[in-house]
């Protein structure tokens, strides 16, 4: 015998279900080479937001020699934070590439200053044999990461790059929306 029928009837779960959805949540940006900027997000007076999963990708872009290169390490740093208190979601920056699956973003080419710029892998730039990177296949598994943001609150990233080139992310939230009934 199925539990759930027996428990819970057809008018029991759809009260359940009102008054909640799904909703996606997306930061993104670059950040310039050394710098660091904010990237939030409100949450709104609709309701408040529980987040379930997360995922992302990063650049892993440099400069070496003058060249820019696609080094394989991540220069990005991180810190979330919920507005509603200022509570730091990690103790500390923590680099990207350990929070966010599928993580890094191979580049090809880049626009720099107007210009668009090849980007040479590192063994190609500092070698100068074959290219012979990593190649951008991803085992893809979006993390876990469960808090409630309350009404009127934001997510807020604070990102920091600390290569000598521009850097992209990207950061998805899968949420559940809580709103009145």
């Amino acid at each position: 015998m199925n539990v759930l029928t027996t428990i819970l009837s057809a008018t029991k779960l759809r009260e359940s279900k009102k008054g909640q959805h799904r909703e996606g949540i997306l930061l993104q940006g670059t950040v310039e080479p050394g710098q660091s900027i904010t990237q939030k997000v409100e949450i709104g007076t609709a309701g408040t937001i529980v987040t379930a999963r997360m995922s992302g990708y990063f650049s892993t872009l440099d400069i070496v020699g003058g060249k820019l290169i696609d080094d394989g390490v991540c220069h990005l740093r991180g810190q979330l934070i919920d507005t509603d208190g200022n509570l730091a979601l990690y103790n500390d920056f923590v680099p990207l590439a350990l929070v966010l699956s599928p993580g890094r973003m191979k580049v090809q080419k880049m626009v720099i200053a107007g210009v668009d710029t090849t980007v040479d892998n590192y063994l190609k730039a500092s070698a100068g044999i074959a290219d012979a990177a990593a190649p951008s296949g991803y085992l893809y598994e979006m993390q876990e990461f469960t808090h409630p943001f309350t009404i009127n609150s934001y997510i807020r990233l604070d990102i920091k790059n600390d290569a000598l080139a521009p850097n992209k992310f990207a950061i998805y939230f899968d949420c559940i929306r809580v709103t009145r009934k």
